[in-house]
């Protein structure tokens, strides 16, 4: 038996062990990838808080995974060894409604997600389909790679796919300063959006502004007001990677009538104003992660320079409890990043 290091989580609400597992078997369709890096979000830690439904423990999370084909099965024949590659985390039929209409974070009959119903990238080796797989162009780390299926894919989807920013829209982003909402921001002022950044420290708020936020705005304060007399007439988009009372109450104020608000953040704890919503025609619109066509999408974007990733913070595997505890606490500026070379 061939063994290698691995995060696993044994327990949920307590730290990940770091591990000698076994090397991951991989089937026909499959490939074996040397995991080089690999993104790490606020998912990753509802999963060990045991928040998110995944397969029964122990699990490898992970599941922004950039790394090197190591080994192919039989049946693949679009990768081979030594091909670099980051990976779509989620397995569609790519057959039900859903997909064909280019939904596969809603199949109908989805197989699973790397990282969550299958072991994922806190290890030096993952297995995943040939059919997750996006190559790598070698002009690009392998952690911005790491970072591009999920920080800035699933901006994409919320922005693109789902709320439809258009040239000339106003999109207020809350926690505009995180790991999600920078990207979300550079997307935003791509699709030639006027943009608001929310969020709570002063280096968040500088951060917007460097990205191109028109205005920015302390998240402590009654900030809806702020931006009704920026706007004159509110928000056409509220963007919230930050899910809490006072983000979903001062978001729905900040919209227009007929306005979006857009909850990327999600928790089961707490509420919107539904009458107010109805009053004002507010439409609540559910978005999930990325397509593997976001993923591609995006990494043109980084290609052609229109979008850049933004890490934050580079730790070794072993330091992933610590960089968990800085999601925690909300004290990254910019996505955390596992190396695991």
């Amino acid at each position: 038996m061939v063994e290698t290091k691995a995060m696993v989580l044994r327990e949920f609400n307590k730290p990940l062990v770091l591990e000698e597992v076994e090397e991951p078997k991989y089937g026909s369709g499959e490939v074996l990838i040397k995991v080089e890096a690999a993104g790490v979000c606020g998912t990753d830690l509802k999963i060990q808080q045991g928040m998110v439904p995944t397969k029964e423990l122990p699990l490898i999370p992970g599941h922004e995974v950039a790394g090197v084909v190591a080994a192919t099965g039989a049946k693949v024949g679009r990768f081979r060894e030594g091909d670099e590659v980051l990976v779509s985390f989620y397995i569609p039929c790519n057959n039900c409604r859903s997909c064909i209409n280019g939904r596969q974070t809603i199949c109908e009959n989805l197989k699973g997600r790397i990282g969550f119903e299958f072991n994922g990238g806190f290890a030096e080796y993952v297995s995943v389909p040939e059919e997750c797989l996006v190559l790598k162009p070698k002009e690009i780390s392998f952690q911005q790679a790491a970072v591009i299926p999920d920080a800035l894919a699933t901006c994409y989807h919320a922005l693109v796919k789902r709320a439809k920013v258009k040239k000339g829209d106003c999109i207020v982003i809350i926690g505009g300063g995180g790991g999600l909402g920078l990207h979300a921001l550079q997307i935003a002022r791509w699709l030639g959006a006027k943009v608001i950044g929310v969020d709570l420290s002063e280096e968040k708020l500088k951060l917007m502004r460097a990205y191109g936020a028109e205005l920015v705005l302390d998240g402590q304060s009654a900030w809806s007001e702020a931006v009704y007399d920026y706007t004159r007439r509110g928000a056409d988009h509220v963007v919230a990677f930050v899910y809490n009372e006072q983000s979903l109450e001062q978001g729905l104020k900040a919209l227009c009538k007929g306005g979006q608000l857009v909850p990327v953040a999600y928790s089961p704890e707490y509420t919107f104003n539904a009458l107010q919503a109805h009053l004002y025609e507010i439409d609540l619109l559910s978005t999930r992660a990325a397509t593997k066509k976001d993923i591609e999408d995006c990494l043109s974007l980084v290609i052609q320079n229109k979008v850049e990733t933004v890490i934050g913070e580079v730790l070794k595997m072993e330091a992933l409890n610590q960089g968990l505890q800085l999601i925690k606490n909300g004290n990254l500026k910019g996505r955390l990043v596992i190396d695991v070379e």
